[in-house]
């Protein structure tokens, strides 16, 4: 039997398997979300510690508005402030968080080795959630612990690692990062310090792992002007004093501008991807163990990675989102197509160690 009909058979009880694998597989996680969902609204709460401001909880709130059975008890800290209360949380043997919310810090680290955290990716039950296909560079990516498991990146922003007054070198003189290296730039350009913690470094450690520890020694070697006060670097960048600048915020800038200084500062670099710094921002989400309220950790966890969740954090607290079908926050969203060097990944942590380290034996 080795005909066409044979084949016809063959295709159609193929497709039939197919067909029955697919509905069973929906029905599984189908199953599965609606005990969770019932569960969770047995427990009642759910405990969310994340970034401070109005913002933030302002998003919070479109939560409880599509799950009002579960009270969402949500406190903001900075990184510092939590680990510190955390610490003394478990030392007393107190289990009262469910999720924290922050960028990647020293914490995830340190939790993870000593058992503080549960692995988040068996709470993602939601088909769209899981989808390879409308997060930036695949689901998996979003991942910034080396296990792939602990701490999910849903924010993805982009800031410049240079500006230039363009009042002082035309673009046709300057317009990539490699560049900086041109013998007629020493002594123009001013940075952040690099030797300590901060914007300086930052940078610096994203073109070692980017470019190379060739490039990074090579611009350390450019008679670099060293400040760690933002404003006196933005000044300098205005004035033209130094007229580009490494490791300086927009703030900074837009304040002179208002006052009529740096009227010309814009971004080296155009869309190069060495141009841009990627980071989570306060967009991190990871499962601390001994979760008092696991069931409801998981709805929430499952809400805010949702499209309608990632709505909320883009559009209430104008945050970009690692979802790509999500409305874009203009100017700070990453373009399509362009593959950007992801410093907050866990392998790459010693990455600002070595920055550190390079610019204390170069820069004096």
């Amino acid at each position: 039997m080795n005909g066409p009909n044979f084949r016809r058979i063959l295709t159609l009880g193929l497709s039939m398997f197919l067909g029955l694998a697919v509905r069973a597989e929906a029905q599984e996680w189908k199953t599965k979300w609606d005990k969770i969902l019932a569960d969770a609204k047995k427990e009642g709460k759910v405990a969310v510690a994340g970034p401070p401001g109005t913002a933030y909880r302002n998003v919070m709130r479109a939560f409880e508005k599509k799950y009002p059975e579960i009270i969402l008890e949500y406190q903001g800290f900075t990184p510092s402030n939590f680990t510190a209360r955390f610490s003394k949380e478990r030392q007393a043997e107190q289990y009262l968080w469910d999720l924290y919310i922050t960028g990647p810090t020293g914490f995830d680290i340190t939790a993870k080795k000593a058992g503080e955290l549960d692995p988040i990716k068996p709470l993602l039950i939601l088909p769209e959630v899981r989808d390879e296909r409308v997060w930036l560079g695949g689901f998996e990516k979003a991942f910034l612990d080396s296990e792939k498991q602990y701490v999910f990146a849903f924010q993805a922003q982009i800031t410049p690692q240079v500006h230039v007054n363009r009042e002082f070198i035309p673009e046709k003189d300057l317009n990539s990062i490699k560049g900086l290296l041109d013998p007629k730039w020493k002594g123009k350009i001013a940075i952040n310090d690099p030797r300590v913690d901060g914007a300086g470094n930052g940078r610096i450690a994203l073109w070692a792992g980017q470019l190379g520890e060739e490039f990074v020694r090579a611009l350390l070697k450019q008679d670099l002007g060293l400040t760690r006060d933002d404003r006196q670097l933005a000044d300098w960048l205005a004035r033209g004093k130094y007229p580009i600048a490494i490791g300086i915020g927009d703030t900074e800038i837009q304040e002179l501008q208002k006052i009529g200084l740096g009227l010309k500062v814009e971004p080296l670099g155009g869309k190069l991807a060495e141009a841009w710094r990627l980071s989570t921002g306060w967009g991190a989400v990871r499962l601390v163990n001994k979760a008092p309220h696991a069931n409801a950790a998981a709805v929430f966890v499952n809400w805010l990675l949702s499209k309608e969740g990632q709505t909320a954090w883009a559009t209430i607290a104008s945050r970009p989102s690692r979802r790509t079908d999500v409305p874009r926050v203009v100017g700070l969203s990453p373009e399509p197509g362009v593959d950007y060097f992801d410093i907050d990944r866990e392998e790459r942590v010693n990455l600002r160690d070595k920055a550190q380290e390079i610019s204390k034996s170069l820069l004096r």
